[in-house]
């Protein structure tokens, strides 16, 4: 994890509205890593204590033990009632970027490893009764010092691909890379290549994988437009699609649920310096087409995230709100149906201060989300905040411990993951600093070893 020289929250990627003469913002790239917001005023200093961290791990530990208080976990007929744990990572001291989950016991979690702990990936799986990072790893690239992992996917537990940061993040490369899980072993691959890499480097943030033959990643040209490229079993290349040369159009996440139903969704600018709105694709098999969002009620929005199960069931997460105004983002959620969308608004009830990072539905009244620092569930129509971690020491503003979700997914209602990382800060001897220190947060919903 890497201190940023200013105060930011973990998830933040947008920073106040800007002039139209200014470059518009850039996503939090997939390999990049984050720190906890900042109070006023306060500083922190880099100190990772491997004692400290390892008498931590015990007390995160005890601090689950038993059944939390969660609120209402699963539908009334789940046939169980399910519980919080944590589970004991493969590296105690890193920050899950995603989670796939191919069954209940083959859970595959990317990680990137904090620096003073020796940065670096982490590719470990579940299987079923314990977190091993035992298999085959992403090989290092040569004379790279940074390397860290970001989105992932499979469509088996043969073949899959994780997105690549090989160093420096995305200043220092006009290409991106991305892991190939297929043969038993990981492979690194080129992305596509911008057509102008000093005026439009390509910046990938998702990555959508349907067969060995068919990937799909997104992202964007540092601003200048829409990034779609394609995975036909040999090479990775960049696609036609309606946002490429729309300067102010952004891709933040791709979901597909089959080869002819495929959906990226982020964010457009409206012309002459205009409100953001919320923005999407779809490819049908055969082109992409842009898609008509719903209004949000607010000045701006921001899609997010989007779970695809199928054409006439989608789900895309995301904010409503100011463009400048953190604490005033409202998390939301929408829904396609096949024939219109409808804005859910209910989160910004239970949470503010944020928007969807990642959406998992197990069924139809069944919808789970993770928001920064808050696990959000929805039974039918009603929305909770879920604390996986249960009670912790510190809390908001004050030194402690605090947890980040980054993503979440599951094998059904009674089998749900919720990962990312736990920050604890202590007092440091250097008045007006704050010691930080990472650990690894894999956060599980489960009836119990099976």
């Amino acid at each position: 994890m890497r201190i940023p020289p200013r105060s930011r929250h973990p998830r933040e990627r947008l920073p106040r509205r800007r002039h139209s003469s200014e470059r518009l913002p850039r996503r939090r790239h997939s390999g990049e890593r984050f720190s906890r917001r900042r109070r006023p005023g306060e500083r922190f200093s880099r100190s990772l204590r491997p004692a400290a961290l390892l008498g931590l791990g015990a007390l995160i530990t005890s601090a689950v033990t038993g059944v939390l208080a969660a609120g209402p976990a699963v539908p009334a007929n789940a046939g169980c009632s399910p519980a919080w744990r944590l589970e004991t990572p493969a590296h105690a001291a890193s920050s899950v970027q995603d989670v796939q989950v191919l069954s209940a016991k083959d859970v595959r979690f990317t990680a990137s490893i904090d620096f003073m702990w020796g940065g670096g990936m982490s590719e470990s799986v579940w299987n079923g009764s314990a977190v091993t990072a035992t298999g085959p790893q992403i090989p290092h690239q040569p004379k790279r010092g940074g390397f860290a992992g970001g989105h992932s996917s499979y469509d088996s537990p043969s073949s899959g691909w994780v997105l690549v940061t090989p160093g420096g993040g995305t200043g220092d490369v006009a290409t991106t890379i991305l892991g190939r899980w297929y043969g038993g072993r990981w492979t690194l691959y080129p992305g596509a290549v911008s057509s102008d890499p000093e005026k439009s480097r390509v910046r990938l943030s998702d990555v959508a994988s349907v067969a060995p033959d068919d990937a799909w990643a997104v992202g964007d040209l540092d601003g200048n437009g829409a990034l779609i490229e394609h995975w036909d079993g040999t090479e990775w290349k960049a696609v036609d699609n309606p946002g490429a040369s729309s300067r102010g159009v952004q891709l933040w996440q791709v979901s597909a649920s089959s080869a002819k139903d495929v959906w990226a969704v982020g964010f457009r600018r409206l012309p002459n310096a205009g409100a953001f709105v919320p923005y999407a694709q779809h490819y049908d098999g055969a082109k992409w087409s842009e898609v008509t969002m719903p209004e949000v009620g607010a000045p701006d929005g921001v899609a997010s995230t989007v779970l695809a199960k199928g054409p006439n069931d989608v789900y895309v997460g995301g904010w409503r709100g100011s463009w400048g105004d953190w604490n005033g983002y409202k998390p939301l959620v929408m829904h396609w149906d096949g024939q219109k969308w409808s804005v859910d608004t209910g989160p910004a009830g239970v949470v503010s201060g944020g928007f969807m990072d990642g959406l998992y539905a197990p069924g139809p009244n069944d919808l789970w989300a993770v928001s920064g620092s808050a696990v959000l569930h929805r039974t039918g129509t009603a929305w909770t905040k879920v604390t996986p971690e249960g009670a912790q020491p510190g809390g908001p503003n004050v030194e402690g411990i605090h947890y980040f979700y980054t993503a979440v997914g599951g094998s059904g209602p009674t089998d749900v993951w919720a990962v990312g990382q736990a920050i604890s800060t202590d007092p440091s001897p250097t008045p007006g600093t704050a010691l930080a220190s990472v650990h690894t947060a894999l956060a599980h919903l489960t009836c119990g070893r099976k």
